[in-house]
């Protein structure tokens, strides 16, 4: 009976989260092979696992560091990954939602992101371009403390009284420096 309930299950969450599984293989075109519903994931939204003759990531790691000259060639070396998502974990969930709102949502397209980055660090992989992940986290930092904008503030304006108080203070930081040389 208990065996029959946990195949229902995942036949239900398979169903349920297609939409999700299929929108993240489209965005990940290229980096992954396919991305499924998990039944060993417990604590951690999602990982990254290649098949049984796939290269292990501490494996894809030294070929890396081999001196290949041709990255076509590299390329071919790496193995084909799976992505396993956690249904029961909130940030699938959330993003889920996201998803079926409105499937072009840049915003969860940056937490798909981050959650493929975040796997494939998990996993042992390397994740990729630094660059584009800290652009992302910086967006969601955005989002969060509601900032309008990720532009600088303009400088401040140091009112001259001050100014006088600096330099002085910089005369003193300079005589005590003589005095200790």
């Amino acid at each position: 009976m208990r065996l029959k309930k946990t195949k229902k299950r995942e036949v239900f969450y398979k169903k349920e989260f297609k939409g999700l599984c299929d929108w993240l293989k489209e965005l990940f075109t290229g980096k992954i092979e396919k991305v499924v519903v998990s039944k060993r994931v417990t604590d951690t939204p999602s990982v990254i696992v290649t098949g049984q003759f796939g290269h292990s990531a501490n494996m894809e790691r030294i070929m890396k560091s081999q001196a290949f000259g041709d990255n076509s060639r590299m390329q071919m070396m790496m193995s084909q990954k799976t992505m396993e998502i956690n249904v029961r974990h909130p940030i699938i969930a959330e993003l889920k939602k996201l998803m079926d709102e409105d499937k072009d949502n840049e915003e969860a397209k940056d937490i798909a992101w981050l959650l493929y980055d975040t796997a494939m660090i998990n996993s042992g992989f390397d994740f990729g371009n630094p660059k584009d992940f800290s652009q992302r986290m910086f967006r969601l930092m955005q989002s969060g403390l509601k900032l309008e904008s990720l532009d600088l503030l303009d400088e401040v304006e140091v009112p001259e009284e001050e100014e006088e108080e600096d330099a002085e203070a910089e005369n003193l930081d300079s005589d005590a420096e003589e005095k200790e040389l």
